[in-house]
């Protein structure tokens, strides 16, 4: 992989890691499982974002669990942790 994934690799892989831990994930343990199903090198990982406020993947990451959100795939009923819906 030479690129990011976009949000057509982070969506199903967000899923996925979320059955494979049965449903229930902190943001943090999402970003790193994920990361790890995707095979993304360590060096883009450490890709700062646009603002340098964080990294470009944990951004990225954000905005497909807001979009898994708002199609009631994936809920999160307290700070910072992720269900299946």
């Amino acid at each position: 992989m030479d690129k990011l994934p976009g949000k057509k690799d982070l969506l199903p892989a967000i899923v996925t890691v979320l059955r494979e831990n049965e449903g229930s994930l902190t943001a943090a343990e999402m970003n790193d499982q994920v990361a790890r199903y995707l095979q993304i090198p360590q060096e883009l990982l450490e890709i700062e974002d646009a603002n340098c406020t964080s990294t470009e993947f944990s951004y990225r990451m954000r905005w497909a669990r807001t979009e898994l959100k708002s199609k009631g795939i994936i809920s999160n009923p307290e700070r910072g942790k992720w269900v299946l819906a």
